[in-house]
């Protein structure tokens, strides 16, 4: 779905902005496609920058030809407002895609402005809340002018035939989905708290993770830590992320492992 936008809508030497830290297919699409990248930092804590706060900043393109924009935002499982959105979106001349891979973990979501706004997309996946990232089905909703568009240039057999068969189980059990989601905010909720509790610093998150920076050591060295005794997060080394471990929300189980492993690295 995001190749498919950066085709329709991105002429070669036009520009695609995003926020960063943000999904790191942006700009590798943007430098296939042979366009403009324009990414532009969030602002403090990996909250979204108001319109007037990016006019001020001097480097957003409200003329841009497609603006993504990662919502809840991964890596910092920061989730944004409706009404938040809604005055970026309105501010953009040319094509918003808001990327709600991670919705289904969310407060909210912005698929009322894919259905208000005749420049706006959103776009969801299969991967994350229903477990099918293997086989890459996606879909994007908003006004019928951008999908048929993205219908003229799309490949004969853009999802297989697979993959839309899983994809039509999971919204046939939709009882135990909405469960799931229910259980695993809950653990989130959980896990944030405790992790605070041993002195965390712990983003709010409206994601399947959390973002966390460690105490007394370098998130790098707790990563190897954590590692050597079996326990497996992430860490991006750049600048705006590399104090932070990104932590996916498992079973409690998984949850109480990574809690009494942290508290004996922290005794030890």
């Amino acid at each position: 779905m995001l190749a498919l936008a950066t085709r329709a809508f991105v002429e070669p030497g036009r520009t695609i902005q995003y926020l960063t830290p943000c999904y790191s297919l942006y700009p590798v699409l943007a430098d296939i496609h042979g366009a403009r990248r324009n990414a532009v930092p969030l602002a403090a804590g990996f909250a979204l920058p108001s319109v007037s706060e990016l006019r001020r900043g001097g480097a957003w393109d409200f003329r841009a030809a497609l603006t993504i924009i990662t919502s809840p935002n991964a890596p910092s499982g920061r989730g944004y407002g409706t009404h938040e959105l809604k005055e970026i979106c309105r501010a953009q001349k040319g094509v918003v895609l808001l990327d709600e891979a991670y919705a289904d973990f969310a407060r909210e979501n912005a698929i009322s402005l894919a259905l208000e706004l005749p420049h706006v997309l959103v776009a969801r996946t299969f991967s994350k809340g229903y477990s099918l990232c293997y086989l890459r089905v996606g879909y994007l909703a908003g006004p019928l002018p951008l999908i048929a568009a993205l219908h003229k240039i799309r490949d004969s057999y853009n999802v297989n035939g697979l993959g839309q068969v899983a994809a039509q189980a999971t919204l046939g059990d939709a009882a135990y989905y909405r469960r799931n989601f229910q259980r695993l905010i809950a653990t989130r909720e959980r896990l944030s708290d405790e992790l605070r509790a041993l002195g965390f610093a712990v983003l709010p998150s409206e994601t399947n993770f959390i973002f966390a920076r460690p105490p007394r050591r370098s998130a790098r060295e707790w990563l190897n830590a954590l590692r050597r005794r079996r326990i497996l997060v992430r860490w991006f080394d750049t600048p705006e992320t590399r104090s932070y471990l990104r932590i996916t929300i498992g079973t409690d189980a998984e949850a109480d492992a990574l809690l009494h492993t942290a508290r004996k690295i922290l005794a030890g």
